[in-house]
Parts: structure tokens; sequence; C-alpha cells
């Protein structure tokens, strides 16, 4: 279920992306991506979100994603650095402040030594 929730998060922010048949553009990395994720393939989207945040280092879209890809990977420390840069850059987006406030939740009771709970899916 915990997969389910990262790759509905992923998805969300990956909607809207334009795509160019030049040069690799970072919506067009975004989109493989999630595609990769959606596969349970993270280092590989890891691998994409950081290439697109590369191409575009102010995109809020990439840090999250690579904050998902993260934890997805089970590298929380690096996962909560993140997300408070995906917050940084966009407050007030609604998708990542509910990714952020999901993670800190998880984080928090990881650790304390409790077993975290499922927190089901994202909304959009």
């Amino acid at each position: 279920m915990r997969w389910s929730v990262m790759v509905a998060a992923l998805a969300v922010l990956a909607c809207g992306c334009a795509s160019s048949r030049s040069a690799p553009s970072a919506d067009a990395e975004i989109r493989a991506g999630v595609h990769a994720a959606t596969r349970e393939y993270w280092q590989e989207a890891l691998f994409r979100f950081q290439r697109a945040q590369q191409l575009e280092p102010e995109n809020f879209k990439g840090l999250n994603n690579i904050a998902v890809s993260l934890e997805a990977l089970g590298r929380y420390e690096d996962a909560l650095g993140m997300y408070k840069k995906a917050l940084e850059k966009s407050p007030s987006n609604t998708a990542v402040k509910r990714n952020y406030a999901r993670f800190a939740e998880f984080y928090t009771s990881l650790a304390r030594g409790v077993k975290p709970k499922e927190t089901g899916h994202a909304k959009p």
C-alpha cells in the first residue's frame, strides 16, 4: 500500500508536463521517472528525477519526486531533506505539503521506534 501512495504522489506532480523532441527537458525526465516509479524501478526513477533537477534546479516537482524516490529506497534522512527543499520552493503547493506531512508523520514514528501506520492514498 505504501508504494501506491508514493506512485500516486508522483503522478500528481507529473501532470501537465509538456514534451519536446529536441534535447531532453525536465518535464520529459519527470515523465520517464514517473514511468519507472510505477514499475517500482526506484533507482531509475531517482536517476531521472535528478536529471530533471539538473535541467531545472528551481523545479519543485523534481525535488518532491526525488524525495519520494529516496523514501522508497529507504534513504529516509535524505528524503526528509528533499521534502523540505521542495516545500521551500513551493510552500503553497497542496501536493508537496501533503507529501511532506505524510512523510514527517512516518519519519517521526520511525525515529520513536513505533511501527508507522499506512497513510492511505495521496489525493490529487
